[in-house]
C-alpha cells in the first residue's frame, strides 16, 4: 500500500482521494442510516454535489453539444463534487416530507461526515512544490524538436495513449489548446511515432511534449492522467489525478495564471 499526494494505491488499485471520500461516505451512510428517506436523501445529496460542481464548466464551454455536456455530468471519473451544497440538499430532503428531521439522524450523519473527512487526514502534503526544471522534446506533427523547457504559466497534463481516462479527456484539452489556453500535453514513456499516430485526429499537436517519465518519480505521480497547475515561477499551485471536467480545467488554468 502506498499513500501519495493524489491517491491511495493498493496493488494495482489506485483510489483518488476524492473517490475515497465518496466511497467511505456512501458506505457509512448506507450502513447506519436505516430510517425512511435515507436513500432518497443520499441520491439528492450526490446529484446536487455533482451538479453544483460541474455546471459552471458546462456553461463556460458552449462549444460542446448538449449530449456531451450531459455525459460529462454523469462521468463520475472526472471528480468534481461540491459536498457543502450536496450535504445541505440531502438534509433538506430528509426534513421536507414531515417538516422535521428523523429521530436517529445525528449518529449516522456524524459518522458519514467523519468517514468522508478521513481521506483529507490521510492525504500527505506534496514534498515537491516546484515543477522539475527538465527539458523536453516537442512534437509538432511528425517533427520532434530539440529539448526545451515547458512554457509557463500553464496547465501540464501527464498522459499516455494506452490510458483510457487520458483518451477520454483529450477532446476537452485540445479544445482548450485551440482556444489559446496555456495547456501542455506531456506524454509519458512513449515514442514520437506512437504519440503522433494517436494525435493525428487532433489539429493542435504543437502543444505536445515527450519524455514525461523523467519527472513522474519526483512528482510522486500515482496514475494517469495527472494534471498540474504551474505558475510563472514554476511552482505547482494545484494538482489533480484523473480526467478533468470543464470546470476543473478552467479552475486549474485560472490558478496557474493568477498565482504570483
Amino acid at each position: 500500500m502506498t499513500i501519495g499526494p493524489d491517491a491511495l494505491t493498493v496493488g494495482p488499485l489506485v483510489l483518488g482521494w476524492s473517490q475515497l471520500t465518496l466511497v467511505l461516505g456512501l458506505l457509512a451512510w448506507s450502513t447506519l442510516a436505516r430510517f425512511r428517506g435515507a436513500g432518497v436523501a443520499a441520491v439528492v445529496a450526490l446529484f446536487t454535489a455533482r451538479l453544483w460542481a460541474t455546471l459552471p464548466g458546462l456553461f463556460g464551454n458552449l462549444s460542446q453539444s448538449l449530449g456531451a455536456q450531459l455525459l460529462e455530468l454523469l462521468d463520475v471519473r472526472r471528480g468534481g463534487w461540491a459536498w457543502g451544497p450536496g450535504l445541505a440538499a440531502g438534509l433538506f430532503a430528509l426534513w421536507w416530507p414531515r417538516r422535521q428531521f428523523p429521530t436517529h439522524l445525528a449518529f449516522p450523519l456524524l459518522v458519514t461526515v467523519l468517514a468522508g473527512l478521513l481521506p483529507l487526514l490521510l492525504k500527505p502534503t506534496p514534498t515537491v512544490q516546484t515543477f522539475p526544471a527538465a527539458l523536453f522534446p516537442r512534437l509538432a506533427g511528425r517533427t520532434v524538436s530539440p529539448p526545451v523547457p515547458l512554457p509557463r504559466p500553464g496547465v501540464v497534463n501527464l498522459w499516455a495513449t494506452w490510458c483510457p481516462p487520458c483518451r477520454a479527456e483529450m477532446p476537452l484539452l485540445m479544445r482548450a489548446v485551440q482556444a489559446g489556453e496555456p495547456v501542455v500535453l506531456l506524454n509519458v514513456g512513449e515514442p514520437a511515432s506512437t504519440v503522433g499516430a494517436f494525435l493525428r485526429a487532433y489539429p493542435a499537436t504543437n502543444a505536445t511534449w515527450l519524455g514525461g517519465e523523467a519527472v513522474t518519480g519526483a512528482l510522486r505521480v500515482s496514475g494517469f492522467p495527472t494534471t498540474f497547475a504551474v505558475n510563472a515561477r514554476g511552482r505547482i499551485v494545484a494538482r489533480h489525478l484523473g480526467p478533468l471536467s470543464s470546470a476543473q480545467l478552467q479552475t486549474l488554468i485560472q490558478q496557474a495564471k493568477a498565482t504570483p
